[in-house]
């Protein structure tokens, strides 16, 4: 009966999740270890994770070959009908979804947690408090990786702020610092790409949904980004139309887009 092969199912994706929790667990608590460990050289960090990702990756490719060698073949043994077979298969897929968005929430938290580690060693190594070269008055200095200007709000002299090396160091954070912030975009974006995948037909309305996605994806990374960097800023607009040229390139192979007389937002 296919009551016992959902049961079987059930419980091999059981399984497979709580040893990929496992998994991001061990990440979580034994990269930032690493990290200190090295004495902040990122590199075992990174080796690290790449050994843990594959591991992660592993499993959602098990359950893809699970699902086409044995699991598909047993339901239709046991007469299960298409509907049925359709809902367990979606079974899989939600999990392997759900497995690459958590992998990809922990290697951010993982690397952006670091960021924020080398900051807050790098403004202990500075062991003083940034003033003014003119006027001696306190200047807070913005969360930054690189050397810059800073203003005083009392006299208006520009003093140049260095944050050595340890804080040099931690710019190979940015990225995720970045992606942190724009998290919920990304995922809205993820949503408009899946939606533009299963559509059948596709239309202008899903390429839209999707391009809006994009853009709103890439202006909070950006804008992120110009906070920790703030030497990027000026270049905010340009970057924000590199990061689109793939979008707009694909969209030259999309019938609807195409008809619809290439409707760029961002033009």
């Amino acid at each position: 009966m296919s009551a016992a092969v959902v049961t079987r199912w059930d419980g091999f994706l059981a399984q497979v999740r709580e040893r990929f929790v496992q998994i991001m667990r061990e990440a979580e608590e034994g990269c930032p270890m690493l990290l200190q460990q090295a004495n902040f050289d990122p590199l075992p960090m990174g080796n690290a994770w790449s050994a843990i990702e594959i591991r992660a990756k592993q499993l959602e490719t098990k359950i893809d070959e699970t699902w086409n060698a044995q699991v598909e073949g047993a339901f239709e043994q046991a007469g299960a009908p298409p509907g049925a077979i359709a809902y367990e298969r979606a079974k899989g897929e939600a999990l392997r979804d759900w497995f690459e968005v958590e992998r990809e929430r922990t290697r951010i938290k993982i690397w952006s947690d670091a960021g924020r580690t080398f900051y807050r060693r790098a403004l202990a190594e500075l062991g003083r408090p940034f003033a003014c070269v003119h006027c001696t008055a306190p200047l807070e200095v913005p969360f930054t990786y690189r050397a810059l200007d800073v203003p005083c709000p009392h006299c208006r002299n520009v003093n140049g702020f260095e944050p050595g090396t340890y804080m040099r160091m931690g710019e190979i954070c940015v990225h995720p610092l970045s992606e942190e912030a724009a998290w919920p975009a990304w995922l809205a974006m993820r949503q408009a790409e899946n939606a533009w995948r299963a559509a059948r037909p596709v239309t202008i309305q899903h390429l839209k949904a999707w391009e809006r996605a994009q853009i709103a994806y890439w202006h909070a990374y950006l804008s992120a980004r110009a906070r920790l960097l703030p030497d990027t800023a000026r270049a905010f607009d340009a970057d924000l139309r590199g990061k689109m040229r793939a979008f707009y390139e694909q969209m030259e192979r999309e019938g609807p887009w195409i008809q619809a007389g290439r409707p760029r937002d961002l033009v």
